[in-house]
């Protein structure tokens, strides 16, 4: 039983320490079904390298700060650049990015 406590208070964290991300910098999260998503925290190096090359190519001025999979294999990607500005994109396994109107 103590270990199931523990667990929910660490997975609380989890999630608390997400929301405070999206609110970091005036920046919100655009309300479409990725966001809905329940995504699982990895680490940067476990990305794809496909995901990886785009973010470095698209967004050259920011780096991968933190890096999160879905169930369905959907990578949600925070990524950071001076002044801690912050920004969360979506991406498929093979490095397109995912955007709002996109129902794949």
């Amino acid at each position: 039983m103590i270990i199931a406590i523990v667990v929910s208070i660490i997975s609380a964290q989890g999630v608390i320490a997400q929301d405070e991300l999206a609110e970091n910098d005036g920046w919100e999260f655009m309300d479409y079904e990725y966001e809905l998503q329940e995504y699982t925290e990895i680490e940067i190096v476990e990305l794809p390298m496909m995901v990886q090359d785009a973010a470095a190519k698209d967004f050259e001025n920011l780096r991968i700060y933190r890096a999160y999979i879905s169930k369905d294999n959907t990578y949600k990607i925070v990524l950071k650049g001076k002044d801690n500005y912050t920004k969360v994109v979506f991406a498929s396994a093979n490095g397109e990015w995912i955007k709002p109107d996109d129902k794949s």
